[in-house]
């Protein structure tokens, strides 16, 4: 599913997936109290949603794009040290 076309909370339990991250731990990287993302991730129907703020979903994307890129140059590094 393309980002611009998930949830909220699709995005958000996608984003702590493919970090491998905890709902607390995720919380800490985005520096916001745990009891916000929790209620990020609840169903828009739900009396306790928030709606997550531009620069949130914009910090989420920088960080997917930072791991991303990080394990790319690990993975090269690996390769060049192999080759050496």
């Amino acid at each position: 599913m393309n980002i611009g076309q998930m949830s909220q909370n699709e995005f958000l339990q996608s984003a702590m997936a493919e970090l491998g991250m905890t709902r607390d731990s995720f919380a800490v990287r985005l520096g916001c109290a745990r009891r916000t993302l929790d209620k990020w991730l609840l169903p828009e129907s739900s009396n306790d949603h928030r709606p997550m703020p531009e620069t949130v979903w914009n910090l989420v994307r920088e960080i997917l794009a930072h791991e991303k890129l990080k394990a790319k140059i690990e993975k090269m590094s690996m390769r060049a040290a192999n080759k050496a």
